[in-house]
């Protein structure tokens, strides 16, 4: 049985309603936090970094999440002990939240250990235990197989739909009999329960799912012991990706370090230029070598020790880091944008829902269509544009797709970039914005304007990321799978570590109050980033040389 007519399997749909339930808890969380934050005291700079931490800290919990899913837990029983990790990280933010004993450091445990440890379990194991339910040796199976990470991104940006387009602006503003006392807490009760909905959910299919077999051996060690075994030998291509990869965690660790740092501290500065600086080397070292890693002999592994792991998976392995990177990196120079300035951006344009009312929009509202963008083009795309583009074009590959998805983003971007300069050029209302810093006011521009380029990000999320999930999961060899959905999260932490640095050095022409700054400089250099690294892309993706006895969906 299927759903939509798509062939993914029913049993699918109590995966696809975790990701949605998490999606819903971690969006809320992250889209009230700056607000909260700088309720208590934090400037805006320090609440954006802390955010961007948080994000960081989950995509690296993803390495110990895919250890315990490969050899102690299986993905099954690791996305039921994360998920409660998760509703405790809720239900500790809820009690940090209620007024009459709101604690800061309470909720910097949660948003800081607990939340990132519980999403990073889940985000680790659940894509990849739903493609595991398809039988690809039953016809049909293979296309729906890739049809269902489609209809996974769907189910994310559902989730972000409802935090972005209700909570959020319940948290920041209150509403629905709540005052806006209760308002944060009122969310992150609500994020709470949707965890708790999702793990009894999950639960209730056990008797349905396809579940593997635990590995003898964790496949991150297998990674480890072929690259220790060919530094042995003097490769000298294990020796760049295993200076890379320490040069890649020290510069995570530093931008975790320098969101904690105050503001003006004299070693922020440092910091940022250190971890940007060694976050790209260590880019450099880890992807180049990897584009033809042939200097990993068949030896490199003991099959005694790694069963179901050769040499020859490892090399396959690193040949695909090179395309996680370079994909990851392109977009998220642009999607990054969106996930922090279009926010600031509008909430210094009119946020009223009419020029008479008193209430406002929070301005992470206007996420809502990137959001719908997801849920309207997701299937004109599979039902429609995807075929007709292959009946007249021919192939429409990965690297097509993800070229398309590029342009789109970068159309966003240079719509936010256009809005900025006419923000900056009309006139001051006389009211105060609500989600700006104190005594910001808003500018003669209505921010519904800012739908058009979230809408543009949407569509340009559609054809990237779902793309480069499946293209991991049927290059990876079966042992390897959750190490490469981790080693996805990790490229995000290392993006997101990239990007904090950026927004720290930007602070000179991104300050607190647009109007004294140039955001638009900005969006220009995330422009030339994104098209830098979708250069190195298209090459890393011709290096790959997809071949029929490569792929193991």
């Amino acid at each position: 049985s299927s759903f939509a007519g798509s062939g993914v399997p029913l049993i699918c749909g109590s995966i696809l309603l975790v990701e949605l339930c998490e999606r819903i808890a971690y969006y809320s969380i992250t889209g009230t936090q700056e607000s909260f934050l700088e309720r208590y005291g934090y400037s805006l700079t320090e609440a954006s970094a802390l955010t961007a931490t948080m994000g960081t800290l989950g995509m690296l919990w993803a390495l110990l999440s895919g250890w315990l899913a490969d050899v102690c837990l299986g993905r099954y029983r690791s996305i039921i002990v994360f998920a409660v990790i998760y509703i405790l990280g809720c239900c500790t933010l809820a009690i940090a939240a209620w007024p009459s004993h709101s604690s800061t450091g309470l909720y910097l445990f949660g948003v800081m250990v607990l939340v990132p440890l519980g999403t990073a379990g889940i985000k680790a194991n659940i894509s990849n235990f739903g493609a595991d339910q398809f039988d690809i040796s039953q016809p049909g199976q293979e296309e729906a197989q890739e049809q269902f990470f489609s209809w996974f991104y769907i189910a994310i940006n559902l989730g972000a739909g409802v935090a972005y387009g209700c909570l959020t602006t319940l948290g920041s503003n209150g509403g629905l009999g709540l005052s806006l006392e209760h308002g944060y807490f009122a969310v992150y009760a609500i994020a709470a329960a949707c965890m708790v909905g999702a793990l009894v959910a999950f639960i209730g299919g056990s008797a349905a799912y396809r579940v593997q077999a635990l590995q003898p051996r964790s496949s991150a060690v297998a990674v480890i012991e072929a690259l220790a075994h060919s530094c042995v030998r003097g490769a000298g291509g294990a020796w760049a990706v295993s200076g890379g990869l320490f040069l890649l965690l020290y510069a995570v660790v530093l931008s975790v370090i320098e969101s904690f740092l105050p503001h003006g501290h004299p070693w922020q500065q440092s910091c940022t230029l250190v971890a940007f600086m060694t976050s790209g080397l260590g880019t450099f070292l880890v992807t180049y070598p990897c584009l033809r890693p042939s200097w990993m002999s068949a030896a490199a592994l003991s099959p005694t020790h790694h069963e179901g792991t050769s040499a020859a998976d490892v090399r396959n392995f690193l040949r695909l880091l090179p395309v996680l990177f370079s994909g990851n990196l392109a977009f998220n120079a642009l999607y990054n944008s969106m996930q922090y300035w279009y926010q600031q951006q509008a909430c210094q344009m009119d946020l009223r829902p009419w020029t008479t009312s008193g209430a406002q929009f929070a301005g992470s509202f206007f996420l809502v269509a990137d959001c719908l963008a997801i849920l309207a083009a997701t299937p004109l795309a599979l039902r429609f544009i995807n075929p007709q583009v292959e009946k007249f074009c021919g192939d429409f590959g990965h690297g097509a797709k993800f070229g398309l998805g590029m342009l789109c983003a970068s159309l966003s971007v240079v719509v936010a970039s256009r809005l900025e300069l006419q923000r900056a050029a009309s006139p001051l209302l006389p009211q105060f914005s609500q989600c700006a810093p104190d005594g910001v006011r808003m500018s003669d521009l209505n921010a519904a304007w800012m739908l058009i380029p979230y809408f543009l990000m949407g569509v340009g999320e559609i054809y990237t990321q779902p793309v480069l999930m499946h293209l991991a999961y049927i290059v990876s060899p079966p042992s390897l799978r959750a190490l490469s959905m981790a080693a996805s999260l990790v490229v995000g932490a290392v993006s997101t570590s990239l990007f904090t640095a950026q927004v720290s050095a930007s602070s000179a022409f991104v300050p607190d109050n647009l109007n004294d700054g140039h955001l638009e400089y900005g969006y220009y250099l995330n422009l030339a980033i994104g098209l830098g690294f979708y250069c190195c892309f298209v090459h890393a993706l011709r290096c790959l040389q997809l071949r029929p006895n490569d792929l193991y969906a």
